[in-house]
């Protein structure tokens, strides 16, 4: 079948075989060959790759999973990826580590989460169960991997369905706190509204009870399905991320498909409430992001390491879908907590994906339209002190075409990326331009172009942007127009392994 024919039903429903290690290498090695395949983003080996699973530091290594459906680039039955690194820089594909092979997950592994303890690491996922009729049902499921990488599945679920919520039950993000094992799950109850709902136990893999709804002051519920959800504590104030469903576009803010959010405030768990400082905001203003993980870690201090899925359900790719593989992880980001607002930036080892420079510009006005020679296809831009002039940057432009533009109007302070002007087009529906009014002006840029994604962060991490393009041969060329500011453009290393290994 070609790559975008219609899928039917027992294609969707496949599960990975050991018979079926040749077609994929040959499917690997076709997509490999792919001009936006990435230098330094995690992506598929082959198929589907959403939500990042099960991120974790142990036994002295990063380990970070992601949803996966092997066979295209379809939401098929899924299975978890294994991919690890000692510096969040440099990845490793490691192959299958979850395979729906239960009658608990005979219709996929669901996203989930991982925590350390003593020699293993516990795998909590969702077992997406369907019966004969087609009827959902969703089980809370474990599994244990020792430090060999071999995983070992509980045979039967550790929480069953609740009763007072529908088959959307699923994602838990397990935590610990005051000797208690707590696990988060979304939820939608029988209203069709979205929840937070938290089981504890003072075992990881038995005894887990319901402890009750997450009450969080001002929400009596969220959207119609909060999907993704995740807590973590930096400093002694905790933030609480969730991707809420069913959330209406508010002028400059909510235009994607579904959002990806968060919450910083004050966590009860006796009580069982979560109070926060504000309103909840976007993780990221671009058009790509969604379904963000923190990592189970204590390596960085007051710090919370975040990744997550540059794409978004209800979407799709056509450029790369065609090939047969879709999807990419953002690079790890750290998260900090200032002045009542979370900051992200590239996690600090990224300084390594920067090799040769190739352009620089210091203190200086760039009137040049474009740079000599060919532009390449992944690249780090800093920018510094562009606040009092215009300033404009199109990437992977052409003659007469601007490319993916970046954009910023000092008169008004807005911020505004566009990629409305390259020849391929994704998810036009929601708008090819996306706009942030800067209030203190824009003062740095970190961009990390990657072949087919652009991840851009504004004023070292007040807010980040990102995207993904899909830009043909000939779209190859920075444009650039400011005056009075510091440029440098780095060529980008290639950390990120793309063997094949299932």
């Amino acid at each position: 079948m070609s790559k975008l024919e219609h899928w039917t039903k027992d294609e969707k429903n496949q599960v990975l075989k050991k018979s079926d290690e040749e077609r994929l290498c040959k499917l690997h090695d076709e997509i490999a060959q792919s001009i936006w395949r990435a230098q330094y983003h995690i992506q598929p080996v082959t198929g589907l790759l959403n939500d990042p699973n099960g991120f974790c530091w142990f036994k002295k290594q990063w380990h970070l999973f992601y949803q996966w459906f092997p066979f295209g680039a379809v939401h098929g039955t899924k299975h978890w990826y294994h991919t690890v690194s000692h510096d969040l820089v440099h990845w490793q594909n490691l192959g299958m580590a979850l395979e729906p092979n239960l009658v608990f997950d005979n219709a996929g592994c669901f996203s989930g989460s991982a925590f350390p303890k003593d020699d293993y690491l516990y795998l909590l996922y969702t077992g997406n169960h369907k019966e004969n009729d087609g009827r959902r049902i969703p089980y809370q499921m474990i599994a244990a991997m020792n430090a060999k990488g071999s995983v070992t599945k509980l045979k039967h679920p550790i929480i069953e369905p609740n009763e007072a919520y529908t088959e959307h039950q699923r994602d838990p993000k397990i935590f610990y706190e005051n000797g208690t094992y707590w696990m988060l799950i979304g939820a939608q109850d029988h209203q069709q509204h979205g929840h937070l709902i938290l089981y504890k136990s003072r075992q990881i893999a038995i005894g887990w009870e319901y402890a009750g709804e997450l009450k969080v002051k001002g929400y009596p519920y969220f959207g119609t399905m909060a999907e993704c959800p995740d807590i973590e504590k930096i400093g002694d104030q905790w933030i609480l991320l969730f991707s809420p469903q069913g959330y209406a576009a508010k002028g400059d803010e909510f235009r994607n498909a579904y959002q990806n959010v968060y919450l910083i405030g004050d966590l009860d768990l006796n009580a069982l409430t979560f109070v926060p400082n504000g309103p909840y905001q976007e993780l990221d203003r671009g058009f790509d992001f969604y379904a963000a993980q923190c990592a189970s870690q204590y390596i960085y201090k007051n710090t919370a390491v975040m990744v997550g899925w540059l794409g978004c359900g209800d979407c799709t790719y056509p450029a790369t879908d065609e090939e047969g593989w879709s999807g990419m992880l953002s690079l790890p980001r750290e998260l900090t907590i200032e002045d009542g607002r979370l900051r992200q930036n590239p996690i600090r080892t990224s300084e390594q994906i920067k090799g040769e420079k190739i352009f620089e510009a210091l203190h200086g006005s760039i009137m040049t339209d474009t740079m000599h020679g060919r532009t390449p296809a992944a690249c780090v831009i800093h920018v510094d002190d562009p606040d009092d002039n215009a300033f404009e940057l199109g990437l992977y432009s052409q003659t007469l075409k601007k490319g993916f533009s970046i954009i910023y109007e000092p008169n008004h302070k807005y911020f505004t990326i566009d990629r409305g002007d390259l020849e391929n087009q994704c998810n036009t529906m929601y708008g090819t331009d996306r706009r942030i009014k800067l209030e203190n002006g824009l003062k740095s840029l970190e961009i990390f172009a990657d072949h087919s994604t652009v991840e851009i962060f504004i004023n070292h991490g007040e807010y980040v942007m990102s995207s993904r393009i899909f830009p043909k041969p000939s779209e190859h060329l920075i444009r650039m127009r400011g005056k009075d500011i510091s440029l440098i453009v780095w060529k980008a290393n290639s950390t990120v392994a793309d063997d094949f290994k299932i």
